[in-house]
């Protein structure tokens, strides 16, 4: 019983906080949405979108497996040792960087100026400087952060309420924490998780994803789709019950990811947003790992 007042004063808690900052923020016009981005200037389409997710999916899934597991192989036929783990943090940091690459590349061959379109749409009307993007990111990340965390918690109550299901650790913490032992090896999991990880996964679901959306339903519509697709992207089979309450976390934040990127017309306010959620969190995993 005391386990669910626990949950329930931190619910209550985050829940009037952020409640409390949705109505101020509605009550100064911050939930408006620009007008002019209509369909028909829309530069995404499926071909950009297949070719995105392609790319990602094919150097995360295949080319970074093969990779890994030759390197493996030459490094211990040549030294009759154990490749370090460091070495496969390095091949992480080519693998982002051929997936940004492939990204331009593949946006280039396509229109020459449908990369530059993709991260910032300037044919609105006042269009923002890249700076105020980021920071209205950043300040968006004040008013989404107490309800992300509260609905977290709300999914876990429900887990240990019905399944008794508690003490788990997601599998982005886990790898964090597998890394702070090694100055290299978390070097390259802070760039990969508060760098790399927001700018490919903003470029795919915001950029591609909810720009494709658009062409065939509402703004708002799109919004939710991509948002529940972003949150069940990340789903991880090894955690079962554990992911729901990362999966119901991740959409709300993807909701505020949406908006904030269709609010400014640029994919560096989303940016933004996603790099200060994943900065807290790992401040929080690095210095209170416990």
């Amino acid at each position: 019983m005391e386990g669910y007042i626990d949950y329930l004063k931190v619910i209550f808690l985050f829940g009037l906080i952020g409640a409390i900052l949705l109505w101020l923020a509605k009550s100064y016009g911050f939930f408006v949405l620009p007008h002019g981005r209509e369909k028909k200037t829309n530069p995404v389409g499926i071909v950009t979108l297949i070719a995105a997710f392609t790319i990602y999916l094919g150097m995360t899934m295949v080319i970074a497996p093969l990779l890994a597991k030759a390197i493996e192989y030459f490094y211990s036929f040549l030294t009759n040792k154990n490749i370090p783990n460091a070495a496969f943090s390095w091949l992480q940091l080519l693998i982002l960087g051929a997936i940004f690459t492939l990204f331009y590349l593949s946006c280039r061959a396509q229109d020459p100026l449908l990369f530059r379109k993709i991260w910032k749409d300037r044919t609105i009307a006042r269009p923002t400087n890249i700076a105020i993007d980021f920071l209205m990111g950043i300040m968006t990340w004040i008013i989404s952060f107490p309800l992300v965390l509260a609905i977290g918690q709300l999914a876990d109550m429900a887990l240990y309420f019905f399944f008794k299901f508690e003490n788990y650790e997601q599998v982005a913490v886990h790898y964090l924490k597998t890394t702070l032992e090694s100055p290299a090896m978390l070097s390259v999991a802070l760039f990969t998780i508060l760098i790399a990880a927001p700018i490919i996964e903003e470029f795919l679901f915001r950029g591609c994803l909810l720009t494709y959306l658009k062409r065939y339903m509402p703004i708002k519509g799109a919004i939710v789709l991509s948002a529940l697709c972003f949150s069940l992207f990340h789903f991880a089979p090894s955690q079962g019950l554990g992911n729901i309450s990362l999966v119901a976390s991740l959409f709300v934040l993807a909701l505020f990811l949406g908006f904030i990127y269709e609010r400014q017309a640029s994919l560096f306010a989303s940016i933004g947003l996603h790099m200060t959620f994943n900065a807290v969190s790992t401040f929080r995993i690095v210095f209170f790992p416990d």
